[in-house]
């Protein structure tokens, strides 16, 4: 139905709390592109896809991370020493909203502080959970997904990108604490 009546709420059309809306502009031609619809992001609800790493006396210096959430992405300025690497960007404890948050002052490379795209996520020394709708499949239903609160010790816990792939989240919010909050 062709919501149009700007004197009408949603809700007067019929739309529950909680529904999830698409948004269509019938002037563009090419609908495959609508940054404000999602981001493209590992896709955290694959737990056999999390890896532990040992911390390394030798990682450069792009690879530097900070307790609790670390974003990471690639470092696109051609004029950096972290060009076309992963970069760790230190998110510390917090919730972070992946869609919303991402900015050229939340993620940006440790080394020249251009904007990164963000794409994947580690943590340490943190309790840390999400919640999002995530999109598997063009053409497929998006669907609501969260995790319970889940433990980093003291190393890297990461999304291994050979185990898990991208997706497409509609909305992906990471939380990390210092302590496990009570349930």
């Amino acid at each position: 139905e062709v919501l149009d009546d700007n004197d009408s709420t949603i809700a007067s059309y019929g739309v529950e709390n909680k529904s999830i809306l698409q948004l269509v502009n019938l002037n563009v031609t090419d609908r495959g592109y609508f940054p404000s619809m999602g981001g493209k992001f590992i896709d955290i609800s694959n737990n056999k896809s999390i890896k532990r790493a040992d911390w390394s006396e030798t990682a450069p210096p792009w690879r530097k991370t900070r307790r609790g959430l670390c974003l990471e992405g690639l470092c696109r300025n051609n004029q950096c020493k972290a060009y076309k690497h992963h970069v760790v960007i230190p998110i510390g404890y917090k919730k972070f909203d992946i869609i919303i948050d991402s900015s050229e002052t939340t993620t940006k490379c440790p080394l020249c502080k251009q904007y990164v795209e963000p794409i994947t996520c580690g943590f340490n020394n943190c309790w840390w959970k999400y919640e999002g709708i995530k999109q598997d499949e063009d053409g497929k239903p998006p669907i609501r997904c969260s995790s319970n609160w889940q433990q980093a010790d003291n190393a890297y816990h990461y999304f291994d990108e050979h185990t898990s792939r991208i997706v497409l989240w509609k909305q992906l919010i990471i939380e990390a604490v210092k302590k496990r909050p009570l349930e």
